[in-house]
């Protein structure tokens, strides 16, 4: 929460606005005070959108959806005008706690608490449902536990049920660890989502652990459409078979909402206040709630209201909303610190734990988050990793800094295009070109980004997806762009939806549906089309396209004709081609080396789900992993080569991702947000530089680090891209570190 801003108004209809509890790219949401001293939450939209009559239309869906629900476990909305010039809305005031942040703090909810959530949820959603609606974004963030029970919150992108006409074709409204299997393939999400939704909340609550979260996007929703994970962690017997029927895969088979009450019976206790939850819970909320409550006669501005339950980690229907508080990176004593992947997204939702607001609308998710891991005793280290740990390598400096996502909460991918760096990410819809050597913007072009895949880069060329209005029917165009001056070369209509884009020198393959098609790199012309199994995996080389989906299917490039395919034990999420070797991951973490000649299996080998297998080079496959180590493998054997826990000086846990590597560097982001430069040969620390980098996208070309002309180009965490000039460099050149 923050004091009131000099533009900011004082009142909105008949609410004096008190202070801000956050903002994001589409409103405000302020803490007010009605004329009765009644505390609310006011959503203000901005100006802007209030004049475009699309916004406008779905601002009003927004309203009449929360103005249908009353049940006793949602949020209320009280007012609203979205008529208004400058639409608003006021909603019901809940200070407490989000599920999200009452689990990381205090832990999993015990049998019976979870029991009693289950049937309060259950009611919320069967109440939803009565109403024609769906809520297709349940997720602990939108759970909050107040004084007066458990609330189910957030309907920005809650509509009509069989309202499909406003969906953006090939988007995906909801939060990828949180949706059903027919979300995540891009389908409808209706009532039976939100069951799917309740199973995958009540699995989070009971362990802890987000069900399906892999390592990124890509991975988490193959692992959704799958519908697999452990249930071990309730204990409950009745409650786990309960579970297990929400997250059925088929939707015409899980249990409606009432169904799902009707099965957990009349509950033990009641969920009214604080006493159903572990009593040091309990007591926060309380609290909480205390040091919230806002007098009658406060003045606005308020210079500071404590107000327990900022939401942090949590993706929400808007990416780019913001909460207002201490940073992402000053974290707090005593408490788990959050991986790299949650510290992006540690501002990405409107407080609704703080004010219960609307939600800022319907957008395409951008991200999901890694869980964070358990801190590791500092006994288990070797004695020669802390030797090497506490030597102390150079430090690289900064070259430029430009600014090319407008949202602060998003990294940038980065695309080596010919000689240029293409800029871009994910659902922002707009795409930038910049000179590696001075970080000048050369070119910008609104584009879709919405999807994996979306962009991708050649030496001759950029290729997007045009933009398109979310009401659109038409076909999606794909533009070739020349890459130094953004001119178009040539266009051509792609009807479906792709799941992904690959380039290699002579063609440009695009997967639709079951099929890859490929298009001349020069001019456009359908050369040919083959068909495919699915759409988990996409990569290719020079001469080598590779699809996965049910097996890995190996495709000449040149002509389309299948070489070779193999069946995995579980479908590949990605794909990456290197060193005559394609590997495959699959969403329960096991990598497969396949060679690209003929499809045979080199080896084989588990890590866990959420590790960063992005990159291989040099004879090299190279693996960051839960733990905060990163290994390197001997690409055609899989024999371990080396292993390195980058940032042990820091006492840090967590995840390290790589981020790239060129020539004999490997870019690593550590547990402790530091970017590491490792030489690939040993793994030893050459230098570091003190940024939080993107990872990048596993299926696509788009990374987090790039090598051009002696600099090493980040792009970071508040949309900016870095340019690291490394030890060692002179005179445009490099000395043995880049």
């Amino acid at each position: 929460m923050q004091p009131l801003q000099p533009d900011d108004p004082g009142e909105v209809g008949d609410y004096r606005l008190l202070a801000r509890l956050g903002a994001g790219g589409m409103g405000t949401v302020y803490l007010g005070r009605s004329p009765g001293g009644r505390a609310v939450a006011v959503k203000v939209v901005q100006e802007r959108f209030g004049r475009d009559a699309h916004y406008r239309a779905r601002f009003r869906r927004e309203v009449a959806a929360a103005q249908t629900v009353t049940g006793a476990f949602t949020a209320a909305l009280l007012d609203a005008a979205p008529e208004a010039e400058v639409p608003w809305l006021v909603m019901e005031y809940l200070p407490g706690q989000s599920l999200r942040e009452a689990v990381a703090s205090y832990g999993g909810l015990p049998p019976i608490a979870l029991r009693l959530l289950a049937a309060a949820l259950a009611e919320a959603l069967a109440d939803i449902h009565r109403a024609g609606l769906a809520h297709r974004d349940l997720k602990p963030g939108n759970i909050m536990l107040t004084a007066r029970g458990p609330r189910v919150i957030d309907f920005g992108i809650a509509r009509p049920v069989d309202a499909t006409a406003i969906t953006l074709p090939g988007s995906l409204l909801g939060t990828p660890s949180f949706m059903s299997p027919e979300q995540a393939a891009g389908g409808l999400a209706g009532p039976a989502g939100d069951v799917f939704a309740l199973g995958a909340v009540l699995v989070f609550t009971a362990t802890g652990q987000e069900p399906f979260t892999a390592e990124d996007r890509a991975a988490t929703l193959a692992r959704v459409r799958v519908a697999r994970t452990d249930l071990g962690g309730i204990t409950d017997r009745g409650l786990r078979a309960l579970v297990a029927a929400c997250l059925r895969r088929e939707p015409e088979r899980r249990p409606s909402a009432a169904a799902v009450l009707d099965r957990l019976g009349e509950p033990t206790a009641s969920v009214h206040g604080t006493g159903w939850l572990p009593a040091p819970l309990a007591e926060a909320i309380d609290r909480g709630v205390a040091r919230t409550e806002v007098p009658p006669n406060a003045a606005a501005p308020v210079a500071e209201l404590a107000v327990q339950g900022a939401l942090a980690g949590e993706t929400t229907a808007d990416p780019s909303a913001v909460t207002a508080g201490p940073s992402a990176s000053s974290g707090n004593a005593g408490s788990r610190r959050p991986s790299r992947r949650s510290l992006l997204l540690a501002a990405a939702a409107v407080p609704v734990a703080a004010g219960a607001a609307v939600a800022l609308a319907e957008t395409v998710l951008s991200a999901s988050e890694d869980s964070p891991s358990p801190p590791r005793s500092s006994s288990s280290h070797s004695p020669s990793q802390s030797r090497t740990a506490t030597a102390r390598p150079a430090v690289a400096t900064r070259q430029w800094k430009t600014k090319v996502i407008d949202d602060d909460q998003h990294y940038p991918d980065l695309y080596n295009a010919g000689d240029v760096v293409v800029a871009t990410s994910s659902g922002q819809n707009d795409v930038r070109a910049l000179d590696p050597r001075t970080g000048e913007i050369l070119w910008s072009r609104a584009a879709d980004t919405s999807g994996s895949g979306f962009v991708t880069a050649g030496t001759d060329a950029v290729y997007l997806f045009d933009a398109r209005d979310g009401d659109s029917t038409e076909d999606f165009v794909l533009r070739a762009v020349h890459p130094a001056s953004g001119a178009t070369r040539w266009t051509s209509r792609v009807p479906f939806f792709p799941w992904g884009t690959t380039a290699t020198g002579s063609v440009l393959c695009i997967a639709e549906g079951n099929q890859v098609r490929a298009l001349d790199a020069e001019d456009g012309r359908p050369r040919w089309t083959a068909r495919a199994t699915g759409n988990a995996s996409f990569a290719a080389s020079a001469a080598l396209v590779v699809a996965g989906g049910d097996d890995l299917a190996g495709m000449n490039a040149g002509s389309g004709r299948i070489r070779w395919r193999r069946e995995l034990a579980q479908s590949p999420v990605f794909a990456v081609i290197s060193d005559g070797m394609v590997f495959a991951g699959d969403n329960v973490g096991t990598v497969y080396a396949v060679r690209a000649d003929d499809g045979t299996v080199a080896w084989q080998q588990a890590f866990g789900y959420r590790s960063s297998i992005r990159h291989a080079g040099n004879g090299l496959l190279y693996v960051g992993e839960a733990d905060g180590r990163v290994r390197a493998f001997r690409a055609g054997t899989g024999k371990p080569v080396w292993s390195r826990r980058p940032g042990l000086e820091s006492s840090s846990y967590g995840k390290s991702d790589t981020l790239g590597v060129s020539g004999g560097t490997l870019w690593v982001q550590a547990p402790d947000q530091t970017v590491y430069a490792l030489d690939t040969a040993d793994g030893r620390v050459l230098w570091t530089y003190g940024a939080q980098a993107a990872t990048g996208s596993t299926s696509a070309s788009g990374s987090g680090a790039l090598a051009v002309d002696g600099l090493v180009l980040l792009g970071t965490l508040d949309g900016h891209v870095e340019a690291v000039n490394p030890p060692g460099r002179l005179n445009g050149g490099t000395r043995g570190a880049a």
